[in-house]
């Protein structure tokens, strides 16, 4: 009688470990979570601030900017993000140098148009919901200055143009995305602070 308990716990032992053991190689052989980026075209419009900073800091204030970017991604160039800017933004002169040069108006409106590259870093910090990126844009930028009453002002242009760049960092949640940049042009530079919302136009 003793044996033949003996011989039942015995198999009872077995039975629980072969179940633990069945239990944990069915844990571990789950499929890894697919971390890569889902491709498509994408229109990311886009609302912020910029700060004046070089040149026109010393006559203009920060302004509201607008923009928009079409962007394309897939798998075989993730973890980058190529896209086409446009950016608005329309800075007000400060008060103290319209009083200065007797002026009633003083604007500086600043358009560009860029391509763009963003690098995330999903793939290497392994989540999908909040993806920290890089960015970096050559731009075309064309300035344009409203002066009232019209005159020469020192070290002040009406029309300008030419090539700058911008770079920046954010960050993603979901589809909204949180940005600082800094963009350079000769003495039209500025620091952004902004958000965007990313619309998928089609996706593959």
């Amino acid at each position: 009688m003793n044996i033949l308990k003996i011989s039942i716990l015995y198999l009872l032992l077995f039975s629980s470990i072969l179940f633990g053991q069945g239990k944990d190689t069915l844990i571990t052989s789950k499929p890894k979570k697919d971390y890569s980026s889902p491709g498509g075209l994408f229109i990311t419009p886009s609302l912020g601030m910029e700060l004046p900073m070089s040149g026109i800091s010393g006559n203009s204030n920060m302004a509201l900017s607008l923009g928009a970017k079409l962007e394309y991604s897939s798998i075989k160039i993730y973890p980058f993000v190529l896209g086409i800017s446009f950016q608005v933004n329309n800075h007000n002169g400060s008060e103290e140098y319209r009083t200065i040069n007797l002026l009633n108006t003083f604007t500086t409106k600043i358009t560009s148009f860029g391509i763009s590259v963003d690098f995330l870093l999903a793939k290497f910090l392994k989540t999908k919901f909040t993806v920290p990126f890089f960015i970096l844009e050559g731009k075309y930028f064309q300035i344009q200055r409203e002066i009232s009453p019209e005159k020469e002002l020192a070290g002040i242009l009406k029309d300008e143009s030419g090539i700058g760049v911008t770079a920046g960092a954010g960050f993603t949640l979901y589809i909204f995305d949180i940005i600082g940049t800094y963009s350079y042009f000769e003495k039209n530079s500025t620091i952004g602070f902004k958000t965007r919302i990313r619309v998928p136009i089609i996706k593959f």
